[in-house]
Protein backbone atom coordinates (compact mmCIF):
# COMPACT_ATOMS: atom_id res chain seq x y z
CA UNK A 1 0.00 0.00 0.00
CA UNK A 2 2.75 2.09 0.44
CA UNK A 3 4.18 1.48 -2.58
CA UNK A 4 0.55 2.51 -4.46
CA UNK A 5 0.22 5.58 -2.25
CA UNK A 6 3.41 6.83 -3.87
CA UNK A 7 2.72 5.45 -7.26
CA UNK A 8 -0.23 7.77 -8.00
CA UNK A 9 0.10 10.91 -6.72
CA UNK A 10 -0.97 13.61 -9.16
CA UNK A 11 1.38 16.26 -9.86
CA UNK A 12 -0.60 19.04 -8.25
CA UNK A 13 0.21 22.23 -5.84
CA UNK A 14 1.95 21.58 -3.24
CA UNK A 15 -0.11 22.53 -1.06
CA UNK A 16 -2.21 19.38 -1.32
CA UNK A 17 -1.61 16.06 -2.41
CA UNK A 18 -4.26 13.89 -4.54
CA UNK A 19 -3.14 10.11 -4.34
CA UNK A 20 -5.22 6.83 -4.83
CA UNK A 21 -5.32 3.36 -3.17
CA UNK A 22 -7.23 0.58 -3.82
CA UNK A 23 -9.05 2.37 -6.10
CA UNK A 24 -10.43 4.91 -3.81
CA UNK A 25 -8.86 8.89 -4.06
CA UNK A 26 -7.31 10.30 -1.40
CA UNK A 27 -6.70 14.21 -1.24
CA UNK A 28 -5.79 15.85 1.72
CA UNK A 29 -4.32 19.25 2.33
CA UNK A 30 -1.70 20.91 4.97
CA UNK A 31 -5.14 21.56 7.44
CA UNK A 32 -6.30 17.57 7.21
CA UNK A 33 -2.54 16.12 7.53
CA UNK A 34 -2.60 18.26 10.80
CA UNK A 35 -5.56 17.16 12.14
CA UNK A 36 -4.59 13.47 11.12
CA UNK A 37 -1.57 13.38 13.19
CA UNK A 38 -2.87 15.64 15.99
CA UNK A 39 0.36 18.48 15.39
CA UNK A 40 0.00 22.22 14.78
CA UNK A 41 0.15 23.60 11.20
CA UNK A 42 1.29 27.70 11.64
CA UNK A 43 4.28 28.96 10.67
CA UNK A 44 6.44 30.04 7.78
CA UNK A 45 5.75 27.94 4.63
CA UNK A 46 8.36 27.18 1.97
CA UNK A 47 10.17 24.65 -0.33
CA UNK A 48 13.61 24.90 -1.93
CA UNK A 49 15.43 21.52 -2.41
CA UNK A 50 18.45 22.95 -4.39
CA UNK A 51 18.94 26.96 -2.56
CA UNK A 52 18.35 28.41 0.71
CA UNK A 53 14.88 29.79 1.37
CA UNK A 54 14.02 32.90 0.62
CA UNK A 55 11.63 34.39 3.96
CA UNK A 56 11.44 37.46 5.50
CA UNK A 57 11.44 35.56 8.78
CA UNK A 58 14.44 33.57 8.04
CA UNK A 59 18.14 34.31 7.79
CA UNK A 60 20.02 31.83 6.45
CA UNK A 61 23.18 33.79 7.56
CA UNK A 62 22.33 33.08 10.96
CA UNK A 63 21.28 30.02 10.88
CA UNK A 64 24.27 28.18 9.62
CA UNK A 65 26.09 30.37 12.64
CA UNK A 66 23.34 28.92 15.31
CA UNK A 67 24.41 25.37 13.98
CA UNK A 68 27.67 25.32 12.89
CA UNK A 69 29.48 28.26 14.80
CA UNK A 70 29.71 31.72 14.25
CA UNK A 71 32.79 31.56 11.65
CA UNK A 72 30.70 29.30 9.68
CA UNK A 73 30.25 30.35 6.15
CA UNK A 74 26.69 29.66 4.58
CA UNK A 75 28.31 29.51 1.11
CA UNK A 76 29.82 26.21 1.74
CA UNK A 77 28.00 22.95 1.54
CA UNK A 78 27.37 21.90 5.87
CA UNK A 79 28.44 18.05 7.12
CA UNK A 80 27.03 16.65 10.38
CA UNK A 81 30.79 16.02 11.56
CA UNK A 82 30.98 19.74 12.29
CA UNK A 83 27.43 19.80 14.36
CA UNK A 84 28.07 19.51 17.81
CA UNK A 85 26.70 16.01 19.74
CA UNK A 86 23.22 17.60 20.26
CA UNK A 87 22.38 19.41 16.81
CA UNK A 88 23.85 15.89 15.63
CA UNK A 89 21.20 13.88 17.41
CA UNK A 90 18.39 16.36 16.04
CA UNK A 91 19.70 15.95 12.40
CA UNK A 92 19.25 12.50 12.63
CA UNK A 93 15.67 13.30 13.95
CA UNK A 94 14.69 15.37 11.25
CA UNK A 95 15.91 12.88 8.81
CA UNK A 96 13.91 9.97 10.16
CA UNK A 97 10.94 11.40 11.05
CA UNK A 98 10.28 14.63 9.29
CA UNK A 99 12.12 14.44 6.26
CA UNK A 100 13.19 11.05 5.95
CA UNK A 101 16.15 9.62 3.55
CA UNK A 102 17.49 6.56 2.68
CA UNK A 103 20.76 7.60 3.63
CA UNK A 104 23.77 10.46 3.45
CA UNK A 105 23.30 11.18 6.77
CA UNK A 106 26.81 13.09 6.30
CA UNK A 107 25.27 16.23 4.62
CA UNK A 108 22.84 18.95 5.83
CA UNK A 109 21.12 19.74 3.28
CA UNK A 110 19.56 23.85 2.95
CA UNK A 111 15.73 21.87 4.14
CA UNK A 112 16.99 19.71 6.69
CA UNK A 113 19.23 22.87 8.32
CA UNK A 114 15.97 25.38 7.80
CA UNK A 115 14.19 22.77 9.77
CA UNK A 116 16.65 22.22 12.33
CA UNK A 117 17.15 26.36 13.16
CA UNK A 118 13.19 26.57 13.99
CA UNK A 119 12.91 23.71 16.28
CA UNK A 120 16.14 24.85 17.50
CA UNK A 121 15.60 28.61 18.54
CA UNK A 122 11.45 27.71 18.66
CA UNK A 123 10.18 29.56 15.76
CA UNK A 124 6.66 28.30 14.19
CA UNK A 125 7.27 25.89 11.22
CA UNK A 126 4.57 23.89 9.33
CA UNK A 127 5.61 20.33 9.66
CA UNK A 128 2.61 19.41 7.41
CA UNK A 129 3.75 21.47 4.67
CA UNK A 130 7.20 20.19 4.63
CA UNK A 131 5.94 16.45 5.05
CA UNK A 132 3.70 16.96 1.81
CA UNK A 133 6.12 18.48 0.08
CA UNK A 134 8.93 15.81 0.89
CA UNK A 135 6.35 13.17 -0.17
CA UNK A 136 5.80 14.76 -3.79
CA UNK A 137 9.50 14.85 -3.93
CA UNK A 138 10.10 11.25 -3.12
CA UNK A 139 7.39 10.45 -6.06
CA UNK A 140 9.45 12.61 -8.45
CA UNK A 141 12.54 11.24 -7.40
CA UNK A 142 13.81 7.58 -8.65
CA UNK A 143 14.80 5.11 -6.26
CA UNK A 144 13.82 7.27 -3.51
CA UNK A 145 13.50 5.74 -0.26
CA UNK A 146 9.57 5.25 0.73
CA UNK A 147 9.44 7.27 4.02
CA UNK A 148 6.27 7.97 6.21
CA UNK A 149 4.98 4.46 6.29
CA UNK A 150 3.64 4.86 9.97
CA UNK A 151 2.13 8.10 8.65
CA UNK A 152 0.43 6.53 5.06
CA UNK A 153 -0.82 4.18 7.80
CA UNK A 154 -2.58 6.97 9.82
CA UNK A 155 -4.11 8.45 5.99
CA UNK A 156 -5.07 5.40 5.16
CA UNK A 157 -7.41 4.54 8.72
CA UNK A 158 -8.23 8.40 8.29
CA UNK A 159 -9.69 7.86 4.78
CA UNK A 160 -10.85 4.02 5.81
CA UNK A 161 -8.98 2.27 3.44
CA UNK A 162 -9.08 -1.13 3.89
CA UNK A 163 -5.91 -2.68 5.27
CA UNK A 164 -6.96 -6.10 5.61
CA UNK A 165 -3.90 -9.00 4.57
CA UNK A 166 -1.51 -5.78 4.76
CA UNK A 167 1.69 -6.41 6.48
CA UNK A 168 2.80 -3.57 8.93
CA UNK A 169 6.16 -1.94 8.32
CA UNK A 170 7.83 -1.84 11.27
CA UNK A 171 10.27 0.51 12.04
CA UNK A 172 13.90 -0.43 10.79
CA UNK A 173 17.12 0.14 12.99
CA UNK A 174 17.95 2.92 11.66
CA UNK A 175 15.09 4.60 12.28
CA UNK A 176 14.76 4.00 15.78
CA UNK A 177 16.36 7.07 17.96
CA UNK A 178 17.60 5.52 20.85
CA UNK A 179 21.20 4.38 22.88
CA UNK A 180 22.70 3.30 19.97
CA UNK A 181 21.77 5.91 17.62
CA UNK A 182 25.39 7.94 19.14
CA UNK A 183 27.27 5.18 17.77
CA UNK A 184 25.98 5.29 14.71
CA UNK A 185 26.11 8.46 14.44
CA UNK A 186 30.07 8.37 14.73
CA UNK A 187 30.32 9.04 18.65
CA UNK A 188 31.70 6.75 21.37
CA UNK A 189 30.94 7.15 24.97
CA UNK A 190 33.89 8.49 26.95
CA UNK A 191 33.90 6.39 30.54
CA UNK A 192 36.38 8.86 32.25
CA UNK A 193 34.03 11.59 31.42
CA UNK A 194 30.58 10.31 30.82
CA UNK A 195 30.33 12.16 27.91
CA UNK A 196 30.17 11.32 24.11
CA UNK A 197 32.71 12.51 21.75
CA UNK A 198 33.27 11.71 17.93
CA UNK A 199 35.26 8.34 17.38
CA UNK A 200 37.61 10.02 15.69
CA UNK A 201 39.07 12.48 18.56
CA UNK A 202 38.48 8.95 20.68
CA UNK A 203 42.45 8.31 19.87
CA UNK A 204 43.46 11.69 20.50
CA UNK A 205 42.27 11.16 24.46
CA UNK A 206 43.46 7.80 24.99
CA UNK A 207 47.46 9.74 24.12
CA UNK A 208 46.16 12.27 26.32
CA UNK A 209 45.60 10.16 28.87
CA UNK A 210 48.15 8.22 28.72
CA UNK A 211 50.57 11.23 29.21
CA UNK A 212 48.59 12.23 32.28
CA UNK A 213 49.17 8.84 33.85
CA UNK A 214 52.61 9.09 33.20
CA UNK A 215 52.75 12.22 34.85
CA UNK A 216 51.54 11.06 37.50
CA UNK A 217 53.87 8.05 38.64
Amino acid sequence: LIKEFYVHILATSRVDLTTKVKNSEIAFDESTLANILGIPREGPRGWNQRNWLINDNFDKEECVKLLFGENADFMQRMYTRNLSLHHRFLHRAVCTHILPKAGGFDEVTHMEAYTMYHLITGKKISVPYLIINHMHAIHDRENARLGYSNIITKILLFFKIDLTGKINHPFQSVDKLGKGTPGRMGFKKYKRLGTWILREEDSNRVVEDEGEAESTK
